[in-house]
């Protein structure tokens, strides 16, 4: 059997990553800098990429914030990358490249499942949802009876943009509430400074102190909610948590004694893991994404 070598890109926010991924076994990764307001300069960046590998590829699969029609390869958003709106990343790409390339577009969260689901802890799943935890929010993405879920308009798995507190907040997403910026903000507000210098995971790790305890579990029932109303929508096989504060050891008992507090979770009492890819989800994921895609 022919080995299978994909050039991955995750484009981030601050850097695009890249790797060649070889029967799911990833090189070192490198980056550069993200053009986020220049769509040309994005996508010569990632086709000189391309044209400086030395040895063949078998195609190259992109992990892309935003909104992402996988079957005409374009982003409908691009999230906090302005250049990425409304792009036809296949069409600029072969423009760059030629057609000979395949190519393969996914969203970021959906490549983190995809990773979990190939590479990580839901190998054995068909029903699988991720829940993970940024700076900016809440992403997800739901992979049901064997396949990711993309929705209509692709954009299914959009938990944060649930609504939790609608009688006395009005219709702020969880978002609003569950960001890891939003840890840093509070803690911000009841001890003064400027929020930019808290570290979030930090105060995971000053649960001793009564005062911020207070706030951390606060942040933590936030979440606990959103999981909740997932799996009672969906009641999934396992919920996968991701981002880097799910790997704060403080962490996954702080959500699921929240859990525990709302009255009908033993009801329910639906597994909740971690995601084991973390740092390069968007990589390994592009890889799966493109070997189950367009080799099938």
């Amino acid at each position: 059997m022919e080995s299978t070598r994909v050039l991955t890109f995750d484009v981030g926010y601050r850097f695009i990553r890249h790797a060649v991924v070889t029967d799911g076994i990833q090189d070192v990764p490198a980056a550069f800098a993200t053009p986020k307001e220049d769509s040309e300069a994005l996508f010569d960046g990632i086709a000189n990429v391309v044209r400086q590998q030395q040895e063949p590829i078998d195609g190259i699969s992109l992990s892309l914030p935003g909104f992402v029609d996988v079957k005409k390869q374009r982003t409908i958003t691009g999230g906090a990358i302005n250049a990425l709106y409304k792009q036809n990343v296949g069409k600029e790409l072969h423009r760059r490249l030629g057609d000979d390339l395949p190519i393969w577009v996914e969203n970021d969260a959906n490549c983190a499942a995809i990773a979990e689901r190939y590479a990580g802890n839901a190998r054995k799943l068909d029903d699988f949802v991720v829940f993970t935890i940024t700076d900016a929010g809440v992403g997800g993405a739901l992979f049901l009876d064997g396949h990711i879920r993309r929705g209509r308009d692709w954009r299914a798995g959009e938990l944060g943009m649930m609504i939790t507190n609608y009688q006395t907040e009005g219709a702020r997403s969880l978002h609003e509430y569950s960001a890891t910026d939003r840890l840093s903000e509070r803690y911000a507000e009841k001890f003064g400074g400027p929020a930019e210098i808290v570290v979030p995971s930090s105060l995971l790790r000053r649960m001793n102190d009564p005062e911020v305890r207070g706030i951390v579990e606060e942040w933590a029932q936030y979440i606990a909610v959103g999981i909740y109303n997932v799996v009672v929508s969906l009641d999934p096989e396992c919920v996968l948590l991701g981002g880097a504060v799910c790997q704060e050891t403080a962490f996954m008992p702080l959500v699921e004694q929240a859990l525990d507090a709302i009255p009908y979770w033993k009801d329910f009492a639906t597994p909740i893991k971690r995601c084991r890819n973390v740092s390069y989800a968007g990589l390994i994921g592009a890889y799966y994404a493109f070997v189950t895609e367009l080799q099938k």
